[in-house]
């Protein structure tokens, strides 16, 4: 028995949105990296650990697009998706939960 590919967008939405963050962080770092080292030039190790930070988040942001690339086409939405309403379970009625608190709750 075949089963049917379920398609969800939720994981393509993230990879989506993933890839918008790396690209507004690669752009800051074209654009505007600079001058927060150079804000930093009172206190060389202050400077220093910020060009280590940028670097390290600039190699994790690489394979970070790849996946996320790679997310968004195996989890690609259908474009002739049918959405159904499925019925509601019937549910018992509910009860009050006063039972364990009493009347001392506000």
């Amino acid at each position: 028995m075949a089963r049917r590919r379920v398609h969800h967008p939720l994981p393509y939405r993230r990879a989506r949105s993933l890839l918008y963050v790396i690209g507004l962080f690669w752009l800051w770092l074209w654009l505007g990296s600079g001058a927060l080292v150079d804000g930093l030039h009172h206190s060389p190790v202050h400077a220093a650990l910020a060009v280590y930070a940028v670097a390290v988040v600039l190699l994790v942001s690489i394979p970070a697009a790849l996946l996320a690339v790679i997310r968004m086409l195996l989890t690609h939405p259908r474009r002739r998706a049918v959405v159904m309403t499925l019925p509601l379970p019937r549910q018992a009625p509910r009860e009050d939960a006063h039972w364990w608190y009493g009347g001392k709750a506000s």
